[in-house]
């Protein structure tokens, strides 16, 4: 007979895990109130940077918590021994977050992904560091696996039933919930009750576990008969990929380095999935499967790096070909590792993860201070190299510039327009605008690059993508809507819709959003716009690459309406466009 746990049971049980974790329970609780906060509050330009900052806080808390919880349960840390590692953590936290920009950006949003990868691997091999339990180590990361991937059951199932009653009430009764009720029950079941019931299932004697050799069987089925089968066939392709590009000698495309990642990442997890069982009489396929694995990922690691270097040459350094090159180096060292080694240890494949993870973030070897220094220097060097600056460093008037070399310098502006770096090549231009948009001075950095040089086979017809941003203020949230009773703003692409916040129109990019629609709640056509039109009038005015438009161009006036544009490009023959229509009471 099914018995369901007691009130009783689960007052226990969270009582237990506010006892055993007490910092992790608070920091949980902490970063659901936060981004509860989020979630409620009011879209503005410019919001207050504290939440945001501190939720990013919180969700690094968690993991750093954990690990300082079970590292001083292990070694039975003092009341004192525990505070100093406490007051060291808030310390780190504390400094991390003053180092987030007041409106975090690309490079924060990284970062903070690094230190949460980080994190998350100290928890998994912390409570064994000066331990020699590599079983122990196993036991208790797979004990953590199938307890995460529990608790995801049973929060899920939760949150998806009392969705299901939350519809059921506004349906029946017609009720309007005055929250965005749906993300608040995520956020509370996802991000609080689903680490409740996470910790609530972690062993509690960990010295216990090394001595632990209960192995499953549906796990080795899993990895023998799903996931080493589908490891064979990958490796085939790539193969059969590598062969391909020797006989064609031709350089490999750069997207089979993520590839070749992948496989590389599942073949090493599904070895760890039947480590305990590695030394088995029964088991010996899985000692010589491992050692063909590893000599077999030689020939995918020269791929790989050739892959990633060859993109690195094109287009120089950034965080990604930083990144996967360094997880290349760090793929030749553990497969190097496991080859050599006549001890196992897996326990070097978080920690090593770990330290790199946390340097390739910080310091003047991160992926983002090297990145940013290459792209500067190719920038440099490619305006040097055919002679685009005059004697004071600007740029000037040139001769003709192949068009891989100028689409290397735009590349450059919008690498550092994307990253809200765009003054690092401020000293190459001239008369920019003085403006904290980085879009507008990205654009006008281009305009200057196109009227300076002529560039060879730079018509990119249909199939290529073309961005224009109006002249002067491109700030939206700026617009004049004196005379106009509605503001609806949008940013659409192919065939997608945006209704207003109360039902009563609904703007539609049709045709491959060569035509803008703007229609009622019974989809009867009031306005369209003929996008496609306006964009050959202002290829023709501008021609093609990026620049300031005149508004006008970007202004579509109709009585009682006015369509005005912040951003308009085509890319394949597909429109997309970002800005706002004004409408007066019809």
């Amino acid at each position: 007979m099914l018995r369901f746990p007691s009130i009783k049971n689960l007052t226990y049980g969270v009582e237990q895990v506010v006892r055993r974790f007490p910092l992790v329970v608070v920091a949980a609780a902490f970063k659901a109130v936060m981004l509860y906060i989020l979630i409620e509050s009011p879209p503005v330009p410019n919001p207050p940077p504290l939440y945001l900052k501190t939720t990013l806080v919180l969700f690094l808390a968690l993991p750093l918590f954990l690990s300082l919880h079970l590292v001083a349960e292990r070694r039975k840390w003092s009341l004192g021994v525990l505070a100093a590692g406490v007051l060291g953590v808030v310390a780190l936290l504390v400094l991390y977050y003053f180092t987030i920009s007041p409106s975090p950006i690309q490079r924060d949003y990284y970062r903070f992904g690094m230190f949460l990868v980080c994190a998350h691997l100290l928890v998994s091999f912390a409570p064994f560091v000066g331990y020699d339990e590599p079983n122990g180590f196993w036991q208790f990361n797979k004990t953590m696996l199938l307890q995460f991937l529990t608790a995801t059951l049973y929060a899920g199932t939760l949150y998806i039933g009392i969705i299901i009653a939350v519809e059921t009430v506004r349906f029946l009764f017609d009720v309007t919930y005055s929250t965005r009720i749906e993300l608040d029950l995520f956020v509370l079941i996802g991000g609080f009750f689903h680490t409740l019931f996470f910790l609530n299932g972690f062993p509690a004697q960990l010295d216990l576990l090394e001595a632990q050799k209960s192995y499953s069987r549906g796990v080795k089925l899993f990895t023998q008969y799903v996931l080493l089968p589908l490891e064979v066939v990958y490796l085939l392709i790539l193969y059969v990929y590598t062969a391909k590009i020797l006989i064609q000698w031709q350089l490999p495309e750069g997207g089979v380095a993520y590839l070749v990642m992948a496989f590389s990442v599942a073949g090493i997890f599904a070895l760890l999935l039947l480590y305990p069982i590695r030394d088995s009489a029964e088991e010996r396929w899985i000692r010589l499967y491992s050692q063909r694995f590893y000599l077999a990922l030689f020939p995918l690691i020269v791929l790989l790096g050739v892959a990633i270097f060859r993109r690195i040459g094109e287009y120089g350094v950034t965080e990604n070909r930083y990144l996967v090159a360094a997880l290349a180096v760090w793929l030749t060292g553990v497969t190097l590792y496991f080859l050599i080694s006549k001890k196992d240890d897996i326990r070097w494949i978080p920690l090593s993860l770990c330290v790199a993870s946390f340097l390739l973030a910080v310091g003047p070897w991160s992926i983002f201070a090297y990145s940013r220094q290459n792209q500067a220097e190719r920038f440099g060097s490619l305006l040097r190299e055919y002679k685009l600056l005059d004697n004071s460093g600007k740029i000037a008037s040139a001769d003709t510039l192949p068009r891989e070399d100028y689409e290397r310098l735009v590349s450059g502006i919008r690498y550092f327009r994307d990253r809200n770096e765009i003054n690092t090549l401020t000293p190459f231009f001239s008369a920019l605008p003085d403006t904290k948009n980085q879009q507008e001075v990205a654009t006008q950095m281009e305009y200057q690059l196109n009227k300076a040089v002529n560039v060879k086979e730079l018509q990119l017809g249909n199939s290529g993508r073309v961005d224009y941003a109006i002249s002067g203020n491109t700030d939206m949230f700026g617009v004049n809507i004196r005379g106009f009773d509605y503001m609806i703003s949008f940013n659409l692409y192919s065939d997608a819709s945006r209704e207003d916040e109360a039902g009563k129109w609904k703007l539609t990019a049709s045709d491959r959003g060569s035509k803008l629609v703007l229609s009622d709640i019974n989809n009867e056509e009031i306005a369209a716009w003929d996008m496609a039109a306006r964009f050959t009038e202002i290829e023709k005015q501008y021609g093609m690459s990026t620049f300031l438009v005149d508004s006008k161009f970007l202004t579509f006036d109709r009585p009682g309406m006015r369509l005005k544009l912040e951003k308009f490009s085509r890319s394949g023959g597909y429109y997309s466009y970002q800005g706002v229509l004004l409408m007066k009471e019809r």
